[in-house]
């Protein structure tokens, strides 16, 4: 009883529906047509005429509707196309004619590309049932070359011949980038470092190496931005490398909203700050604040338990090293044991290295300074001021071995096994799942 009820409830819904859409369907097609009506009725040959020129309602073509003898009209207007050499229209005529005429190889239903395309039809995963294979990169029954990829028995030549300069092409363009982000507006200096100085004791060395800090690039803590830059890695104490690099980066995308990550908030239009947040910088509707409490508990993250020992600075600047920021200007003796005030035994060393926020800006440094002689200062007091606008200037860039940066910009190759092999997996979904992959 109860399966009929139901029964007889849905007929009844299927019914109303049906009527409701053959009711709205006719109302649609009303309005179309009323619509269609008013629109022919807006358009008149003079108009048309106006725009689209030689327009006529009554072309010659025209009178060959309906005719039966279209095959003779055809050749007299050939004939007469003779003596038109220039006519767009016998050129066509004459080019559609000697496509008719020329023979075509017919295609059988046995021939293989049909036979082949109905086999796919009708059970696409079983025809070829080692897709991986299919995509093998490799021609069918021959050995593989590594600048041949082959579909099948389709192969294509992939080799491609390198461009040297489009390496030094990129590296002048993210220098000139970086430059312009990262300019000091007080004394007009570009690609400057900062300071920093690790220990090294007799138990714990402070001046480790934290392959960490190579992750943390603008792009992989905000999301947007450079990957090449590490704004959040610098002291605490500098915060213009972070306002000026997270402005660009935010600013550059066409942000707008509110966005904090890191410690770093940038609020839009009046977006509230969080408390105990220190601007860093303002503009038009925008603000730019750092919360030192949350860069210094992301540190305390990403510093190893070895390091719990050293300093929090002593962290940041093993993960600098990680991300190959830092230039070492040397060492010196910072705690000894003396006796009769002579020091006879030195159980402390400290480093005093110059780090940057970029890779290029460290290796742009390392060899600028070279060509202009300039010194790092000494490793107690290192000078990693950068470079005047004169002295960027009189580099001489050419010269210059960047072939450390050119590696870290090469783009990462996938892997072809993994891509054949997830292809492979989602084919029966992709076929039979009605196009789910």
């Amino acid at each position: 009883m109860r399966s009929a009820i139901a029964l007889m409830t849905a007929c009844s819904l299927l019914v109303v529906q049906s009527r409701e859409v053959s009711a709205q369907t006719g109302a649609d097609l009303t309005a179309a047509r009323a619509a269609n009506q008013a629109a022919s009725g807006a358009i008149t040959a003079g108009s048309a005429a106006a725009v689209v020129p030689g327009y006529t309602v009554s072309p010659p073509e025209r009178a060959l509707y309906g005719r039966a003898d279209l095959a003779q009209q055809a050749r007299e207007h050939l004939m007469l196309c003779a003596s038109q050499p220039g006519n767009i229209a016998c050129d066509a005529q004459r080019q559609a004619a000697s496509s008719a005429a020329t023979p075509h190889p017919p295609v059988t239903a046995t021939d293989p590309q049909v036979a082949g395309a109905q086999a796919v039809a009708r059970d696409p995963v079983g025809t070829e049932a080692g897709l991986a294979g299919f995509y093998s990169g490799c021609p069918v029954g021959g050995a593989c070359s590594p600048s041949t990829f082959c579909l099948g028995a389709q192969c294509f030549d992939t080799a491609q011949v390198g461009d040297p300069d489009f390496a030094q092409a990129m590296s002048y363009l993210e220098a000139a980038r970086e430059a312009g982000v990262y300019l000091e507006p007080g004394t007009l200096r570009v690609f400057s470092g900062e300071a920093n100085t690790c220990r090294s004791r007799l138990l714990v060395n402070c001046c480790k190496t934290d392959r960490a800090g190579a992750g943390l690039s603008n792009q992989s803590l905000f999301g947007v931005g450079s990957r090449l830059v590490f704004d959040i890695l610098m002291n605490a104490n500098n915060r213009r490398f972070i306002s000026q690099g997270v402005k660009s980066l935010l600013m550059g995308s066409g942000f707008s909203g509110s966005f904090t990550s890191y410690g770093i908030t940038v609020a839009v239009n009046g977006t509230p700050l969080p408390a105990g947040a220190v601007t860093l910088a303002t503009g038009d509707s925008v603000v730019i604040a750092f919360t030192p409490w949350s860069l210094a508990i992301m540190v305390v993250f990403y510093v190893v338990m070895s390091m719990m020992s050293c300093s929090q600075e002593e962290g940041k600047l093993s993960m600098k090293e990680g991300a190959s920021l830092c230039r070492s200007i040397g060492s010196w003796c910072s705690k000894c044991i003396r006796v009769l005030g002579r020091c006879v035994a030195c159980i402390e060393h400290s480093t005093g290295k110059c780090c940057f926020n970029s890779r290029l800006a460290r290796i742009l440094n390392e060899q600028g300074r070279a060509q202009l002689g300039m010194g790092w200062g000494s490793a107690q007091s290192p000078a990693c001021g950068g470079f005047s606008v004169a002295q960027l200037q009189a580099l001489d860039f050419s010269r210059m071995d960047l072939s450390e940066f050119y590696a870290s910009i090469v783009p990462t190759l996938p892997n072809v096994g993994v891509v054949q092999s997830a292809a492979a997996a989602r084919a029966p979904a992709c076929y039979f799942g009605r196009g789910k992959c």
